[in-house]
């Protein structure tokens, strides 16, 4: 060893760590937990607030204005225009289905 290294850093025992008893852990408890009526307000528009900003899952987005849309399986019903498989639009012709012939 170095002679200018300070040997009051270099632990001589080994020290164990004080275990937490019952009582400093409920104190703790009761001195980080809000209680009482303006805190059970809070909690509650903290709720309404999570329920309306939790968005509800998104179709997935595809290129249907490029590449056309998608014809469902049950086939095109008479009289009727169907639904685009994967953007849920309204299809008005042949023309706009993938795979036909290009929009001018």
């Amino acid at each position: 060893m170095p002679q200018s290294m300070d040997r009051s850093l270099i632990a001589t025992t080994t020290t164990r760590a004080r275990r937490v008893t019952r009582e400093e852990v409920v104190k703790l408890k009761v001195t980080t937990e809000k209680k009482g009526f303006l805190s059970g307000i809070g909690n509650f528009f903290k709720s309404i607030a999570l329920m309306l900003s939790v968005k509800p899952a998104a179709k997935p987005k595809t290129d249907c204005k490029v590449a056309g849309h998608v014809m469902p399986a049950s086939g095109w019903p008479a009289g009727k225009f169907p639904l685009c498989v994967d953007c849920g639009q309204q299809i008005n012709s042949a023309t706009q289905l993938r795979n036909s012939v290009w929009k001018a």
